[in-house]
């Protein structure tokens, strides 16, 4: 958890809310809201259209060419007058501003990614103070040192003529990436406030794990004291969960800022476990000052006990790259986390919870927070403390070389201090990498000859890019959260050379290459932390940001919403030959996220059939945005596409894995819990009607944290007496109690090929405990059955599944108290499709 300080200590007067804002050219002041930023206030005032809505984001891109005034007034709280000093306090500006107070200018920002602390109570009255922030365009403030370069950095995915994207430590991917538009924000983005201090306070609290057994945690707590030199304070520590007395200490301080350790043993240590293995516990902490029997300030932190270690080593494959948690090997699935929102501000705690949350229900254990986008607010690592989620941090650096002049890296490093600093305490976060894909660009991208480098310029370059990525930032992580591990650059091979016996790859010969689906299943590599395809949204939400003349692969529209300059060529021709020719939108729109999931179901099952080889899995990309076609498995709105379906199937602990080679299936079962298994499992081969051909059953004891291979099924008699469009392998995994714990069928055609009957779907619903129950049953053997309603809550518990002739299925569907008293309007809206029923009536 943030380091969080007492209320009731530390006063504080929010600024957030009602502001006001105009362009600076212009005289004419407009309500702004605060936290915020230009383009939705300008859109509240009626000044630019929804930037979302259809072909909009054209028409906004004047906004990043302008300056803006962002203004408010207040009455000071005379309570804050008694602290000896005010902080102004802005944990998000974007980007380069002044701030001024009275119209004393008090401070600047030139970094998204640092947040603002200024003592201010020199220039604080009684009565009314004005409060003004003049944020300068980052396109005009980065324009001359683009133009005093001389030269072009290769910073493709900035959709502009100039590339000024790398100048601006702002999130690379508010200038354009092949998945999001290109709006270039300024504004106060996050929480603003005046907060009391005393002369002795603390400013940082480090929680330093020195040892951990079963029997005993030995923690150091450094703890960063200001104060006047000379002054002595009494330095305590409680910990809620512990009956551990910790004696309070006296400090004399003998500088202005100095750290002070505190060591706690704790008896018989709770551990902190990622999501799957065990309880994702939490120590709390509370760290106070006092003199003289009087609290000066208090503030509390969390941190979960754990060991984590990325081993990363020659082996006898080549050089491995896997995660040690608590000292086992642990299988990392999950997928790339982008920013939730062209417009920082929008992304509430309650939308990244549903996130984290949708992440953990999907059998996720780790998250890549990708480098062109920004660091996360406090309440997102919070989440990712509470839910188990491991935490592949990036810096923010994105396949583009960048400046190696002294300011540059000055505010690179006043970044990496306060990001490092602010994020070292959450037991999720488990490595930091340098950046996304440079090492990579340096060695394939041909960026001498894209961009006209000369031998001498591009020597230079690189030498700049060693200094920040294999000097500087390394340095701050040794500095500030000592014993983290640090990786240069994602990734360390490169998917055309076949090096995938070497490190963590991102493979995009599936897509980017255009190389079939099938080779998902051949190029397994150490470590796949990048991979992925594209989808489209489901039909509800295009009706949520096109009209229904839009909705068509032709259409500019859906153009504008389509940032890969291939992306609607080749959904469709990937689909050709395996799916059946889409005859509406809604079908195109269905098939392309059956495909995805289908398609990515390869991987994800290859990936974790090749343990201890291939030790981790995260897929590009989790979430959206904005609406658009995209690689998300979450689309913007919330909604869970197909992918995240899968997901949540090929990601659980206990999980079946079919493979065919030649007339031979195999049938593997993985266990990655840490506890032994008894499981019975069963498999029938049987035909597209439901008749069974033949199969088996056996108990199985399933090592922890491992995977066993159950049988070799000889497929070539059934597939001499069956054509193959119309057989079916299922397999069945059951717990001691009989239940169902996985269920997984293999195909020998593609969905094209097979004779599949007509859509026909029996659908009962009920009411129970606030939970629409439909149970499913058809007479024909259907393929990713989808149910779609009009309810708050988008996502069933299972959706894109198939159904076999004559099976029962039940699904479920949270309600809100509302739809509960009233549920006639969502079963009636209640309705279904399948692959079945894009086939052309024969």
């Amino acid at each position: 958890m943030a380091l969080h300080y007492n209320p009731e200590i530390r006063l504080s007067q929010p600024l957030n809310g009602a502001w006001q804002f105009r362009q600076a050219s212009q005289t004419s002041w407009l309500p702004a809201t605060v936290p915020g930023c230009n383009f939705t206030d300008l859109e509240a005032n009626g000044v630019i259209d929804d930037p979302f809505y259809r072909d909009n984001e054209s028409r906004v891109q004047w906004v990043e060419r302008e300056d803006w005034i962002y203004r408010r007034t207040f009455s000071l709280n005379p309570e804050l007058a008694e602290y000896d000093d005010i902080q102004l306090v802005a944990d998000g500006l974007d980007t380069y501003c002044d701030i001024l107070l009275n119209g004393t200018r008090i401070g600047t920002g030139e970094n998204m990614f640092i947040g603002q602390r200024i003592s201010c109570k020199p220039w604080l009255v009684e009565g009314e103070n004005t409060l003004e922030i003049y944020f300068h365009s980052p396109i005009t403030q980065t324009r001359p040192r683009f133009e005093q370069a001389g030269f072009a950095y290769p910073a493709e995915n900035d959709k502009s003529e100039d590339k000024l994207s790398v100048y601006n430590r702002k999130a690379p991917c508010h200038f354009g990436w092949d998945w999001g538009p290109r709006f270039v924000t300024s504004g106060i983005f996050r929480d603003i406030y005046l907060q009391g201090v005393h002369n002795i306070r603390i400013q940082d609290v480090a929680v330093r794990q020195c040892a951990l057994s079963d029997e005993r945690a030995r923690l150091r707590l450094d703890i960063a004291i200001a104060g006047k030199v000379g002054e002595s304070v009494a330095v305590s520590v409680e910990c809620a969960q512990t009956d551990v007395q910790i004696p309070a200490e006296t400090v004399t301080l003998t500088s202005e800022e100095q750290t002070h350790a505190l060591f706690l043993d704790i008896p018989n240590p709770r551990r902190w476990w990622p999501n799957g293995l065990g309880e994702a516990f939490l120590y709390h902490f509370s760290v106070s000052l006092s003199q003289q029997g009087h609290t000066l300030d208090t503030c509390s932190q969390s941190a979960g006990l754990r060991t984590v270690e990325v081993v990363s080593e020659p082996d006898s494959f080549g050089q491995a790259f896997y995660l040690k948690v608590n000292g086992h090997d642990v299988f990392m699935k999950g997928a790339n986390y982008i920013p939730a929102d062209s417009f920082v501000h929008r992304v509430t705690p309650a939308r990244q919870e549903a996130l984290i949350h949708s992440a953990a229900s999907a059998n996720m254990n780790m998250l890549r927070v990708w480098g062109g986008g920004l660091y996360q607010d406090d309440h997102f690592y919070d989440l990712a403390d509470q839910y188990g989620m491991l935490i592949w941090q990036d810096f923010m650096f994105a396949c583009s070389l960048y400046p190696g002049d002294d300011a540059f890296l000055t505010n690179v490093m006043n970044e990496a201090d306060a990001v490092i600093r602010r994020l070292r305490n959450h037991p999720c976060i488990a490595l930091w990498c340098g950046n996304n894909e440079v090492d990579m660009a340096i060695k394939h991208w041909q960026w001498p000859e894209k961009f006209d480098y000369s031998e001498a310029l591009y020597q230079r370059l690189k030498a700049d890019y060693m200094t920040l990525f294999d000097d500087i930032l390394p340095g701050k992580v040794e500095e500030h959260d000592s014993g983290r591990f640090y990786l240069r650059s994602s990734p360390i091979g490169f998917w055309e050379d076949d090096e995938d016996h070497i490190g963590n790859h991102h493979y995009w010969g599936v897509w980017h290459g255009e190389e079939p689906f099938s080779e998902y299943q051949r190029r397994v590599p150490r470590f796949m932390s990048e991979y992925g395809f594209q989808s489209f949204p489901m039909p509800a939400s295009f009706d949520r940001f096109t009209l229904p003349q839009d909705q068509h692969l032709d259409s500019e529209v859906l153009a504008v919403h389509q940032k890969h300059p291939r992306g609607n060529r080749l959904i469709s021709q990937y689909m050709q030959g395996t799916y059946p020719q889409p005859q509406s939108f809604a079908d195109l729109v269905y098939l392309s996220q059956v495909q995805q999931a289908l398609g990515l179901k390869l991987a994800f099952d290859a990936h974790r059939e090749a343990r201890p080889f291939c030790m981790g899995t995260l897929y590009w990309q989790l979430n959206d945005t904005w609406p658009a076609a995209s690689w998300a498995g979450i689309d913007y709105y919330g909604k869970w596409k197909a992918l995240h379906y899968q997901a949540r199937r090929s990601f659980a602990p206990l999980h079946l894995i079919l493979s065919q080679d030649e007339e031979t299936v195999s049938v593997t079962v993985t266990n990655d819990t840490l506890r032994s298994c008894v499981l019975t499992c069963t498999y029938r081969l049987c035909t597209l009607s439901g008749d069974t051909l033949h199969g088996d059953e056996a108990v199985l004891t399933l090592e922890p944290n491992a995977l066993q291979c159950w049988q070799h099924i000889d497929c070539s008699e059934a597939l001499r007496t069956v054509d193959k469009t119309e057989l079916a392998l299922v397999a069945q995994m059951f717990d001691s109690e009989g239940e169902l714990v996985d269920e997984t069928v293999h195909y020998f055609a593609s969905p094209v090929e097979q004779p599949l009957a007509p859509h026909q779907l029996d659908m009962q619903t009920d009411i129970v405990d606030n939970e629409l129950i439909v149970t499913l049953h058809s007479t024909v053997w259907l393929r990713q059955v989808y149910l779609e309603v009009n309810a708050e809550n988008l996502n069933f518990d299972d959706n894109f599944f198939d159904l076999r002739p004559a099976q029962t299925k039940v699904v479920r569907l949270a309600l809100t108290e509302a739809e509960c008293r009233n549920p006639a309007p969502v079963i009636a809206s209640l309705r279904s499709t399948s692959v079945n029923a894009c086939q052309l009536e024969p």
